[in-house]
């Protein structure tokens, strides 16, 4: 395999190459339009955290690329992720490979991800608290859109390193009325699974606190106040329950399902 040459949009900002990964690899591993911003939200996202460095949601966004037979460089993988710097914490948003790309792994990409987390955690004199990832819930995936078996997904990220995070994770929509300029219309979701990854040799249900300062965070960057979110709140209650350092594979539960499933087909 050709070694790859990595380029990190959050400190580039190539244009040109954001826009291929984004329609020749984001959009063909997220094929569903509710699980994936719009380029224009993309580019702006990208284009807004290069010119702020100083906000708390620094957006990261790093490319391998590779040497083709016939010479050309193409990217092949990429990973999206935003560093909170006001909780040191990280969110991987959207991990992808182009397709028959081999040598590549998944386990190379989150090994990457949580590299650049670090990095930028040492930039501000801080230490990395927490790396979070939402996935999807196999019953609410819609098998039009389905690229990678919803439960192998969730195998592969507890592959490397991710555990279940056992709380009812909500996350914020906004809902566009007549009125939303005035008052934005909020609605909650709860299709997502939180899994949060081994960090130090500390599992994330060793860390209350940076769970929860996540949670701030995350809500922060849709413009909501965490402390009068009673959603919020529920949710920290919720890992004040976690017993500690408990290590659920989330992936365990849908197996046992699908098992159940094809016994029942058979008789």
């Amino acid at each position: 395999m050709e070694e790859l040459i990595i380029e990190n949009i959050h400190e580039t900002y190539n244009y040109k190459l954001l826009k291929e990964v984004y329609f020749d690899i984001l959009v063909p591993c997220f094929p569903d339009p509710e699980d994936h911003m719009t380029w224009k939200e993309m580019k702006n996202m990208a284009k807004n955290s290069f010119e702020n460095p100083e906000q708390n949601e620094h957006i990261l966004i790093s490319i391998s690329k590779q040497t083709m037979p016939d010479g050309s460089i193409k990217p092949v993988s990429f990973f999206v992720g935003v560093y909170y710097e006001k909780s040191s914490t990280g969110l991987i948003s959207y991990m992808g490979m182009r397709a028959g790309c081999k040598g590549l792994s998944a386990s190379n990409i989150q090994k990457k991800v949580l590299m650049e987390m670090e990095k930028e955690a040492l930039k501000y004199k801080q230490e990395l608290r927490a790396v979070l990832s939402l996935v999807d819930l196999p019953e609410h995936v819609n098998p039009k859109y389905v690229t990678l078996p919803p439960t192998q997904r969730i195998m592969i990220m507890e592959k490397n390193g991710a555990s279940y995070i056992p709380i009812d994770f909500y996350y914020p929509i906004f809902k566009n009325t007549f009125l939303s300029f005035f008052k934005p219309k909020i609605k909650y979701k709860k299709d997502a699974a939180l899994l949060g990854y081994k960090l130090y040799g500390k599992l994330p249900t060793e860390l209350p606190e940076a769970l929860k300062d996540f949670l701030d965070d995350f809500y922060r960057f849709y413009g909501i106040d965490p402390r009068k979110n009673a959603v919020v709140k529920q949710m920290k209650h919720e890992i004040d329950f976690i017993p500690h350092g408990i290590n659920i594979k989330l992936s365990k539960r849908y197996r046992l399902k699908e098992k159940e499933k094809k016994k029942k087909r058979v008789y």
